[in-house]
């Protein structure tokens, strides 16, 4: 009830603004033919300081420039239209036409997405990259959710993700024995954090500073920048490098709002899509180095533990997954010995 009355606010706040999705209206090209222009509404729950955002802004100004003016994008950060699970259910009733949301959150939708919330998937972070820019990845993951309305058609860095907490370090799985740690709101993170030895805690990313300041939680995992794009560092002081997940962000897009584009729009939009996507792998690189240099100037311990033993506690969850999902975990294997 509460998600469908927040559903009903944004959508009368969107008609009342006149961005309703894929906004359109008549444009004289540079040819001289007539061609519809959009409006593009996109979402994200990250600050204007994150560099997911700071690449969507910069996607939205060369689209103007790369589609003479027919395509135009607007970024709404901070999570103003919403969560992400908000958000994501606007992108599938077409009021919002992308939102930028951690992979996970597609998890309840299509479940191959839960492969990228299972720990040591990947050797290494060129490992990952192989994988997710595949063609099996664009033109057969990605598109698994197309009859939902949705598609994700780029995706962005996202780190590895480690566990930090309010003061215990942590240096072996046994040392998050009755921690009480954060996770998102997935069943396969649920399960890693509790092979581990952890205490699953599914919150809210916008409760988390308050839930370590206020003893709520012990700890979470995540990668680097949270320390500092959110503040974490202020509260918690222990930064275990166990580098357990590469999980991406994703861009998902309205598929009728794909639908309504020509071919030659569709096409800059790919590109440009393209060109987003390895700006943001840039920006994410630098911010990290200096996430990582602020973090440690505020009093916040990096320590690196020996991965093999957090490796042997998710074995379970690999031999699983091979099971389910075999042509997927050929393909890592193959990509991870070339």
């Amino acid at each position: 009830m509460k998600n469908m009355k927040h559903l009903g606010i944004l959508l009368s706040l969107l008609f009342l603004l006149g961005t309703f999705t894929g906004c359109s209206s008549i444009t004289v090209s540079s040819d001289g033919n007539e061609e519809k222009s959009f409006e593009f509404i996109i979402s994200s729950n990250q600050p204007d300081t994150h560099p997911t955002v700071v690449a969507l802004k910069e996607f939205a100004k060369e689209l103007v420039e790369k589609s003479q003016g027919t395509m135009k994008a607007t970024v709404y950060s901070s999570g103003v239209l919403g969560s992400d699970r908000e958000t994501l259910e606007l992108v599938q009733f077409g009021a919002v036409d992308m939102v930028s949301t951690g992979v996970s959150t597609i998890e309840s939708y299509e479940k191959m997405y839960s492969l990228f919330s299972v720990p040591y998937l990947f050797n290494d972070k060129s490992h990952y990259y192989q994988v997710m820019d595949s063609e099996y990845m664009r033109d057969e993951v990605f598109q698994k959710t197309a009859e939902l309305g949705f598609v994700v058609k780029t995706w962005f860095d996202a780190g590895a993700r480690s566990f930090y907490t309010k003061d215990t370090p942590i240096s072996e799985p046994s040392d998050l024995n009755g921690l009480k740690m954060r996770t998102l709101a997935s069943p396969t993170l649920m399960e890693m954090v509790s092979l581990m030895g952890g205490n699953p805690t599914p919150l809210d990313w916008g409760e988390v500073y308050g839930a370590l300041q206020q003893g709520v939680i012990d700890g979470l995992e995540n990668n680097e920048l949270a320390l500092t794009v959110n503040k974490h560092a202020e509260v918690a002081k222990e930064f275990s490098n166990t580098r357990h997940l590469f999980a991406p962000d994703v861009l998902i897009v309205n598929t009728n709002t794909l639908n309504k584009l020509t071919d030659n729009q569709r096409a800059i939009l790919d590109e440009a899509f393209h060109e987003l996507s390895l700006n943001q792998r840039e920006l994410w690189e630098e911010e990290i180095e200096k996430a990582i240099q602020e973090a440690k100037e505020q009093g916040v311990n990096f320590t690196d533990p020996d991965m093999q033993a957090f490796i042997d506690s998710v074995k379970p969850m690999h031999e699983q997954v091979a099971k389910e999902y075999p042509e997927f975990i050929d393909l890592i294997n193959r990509l991870g010995n070339e």
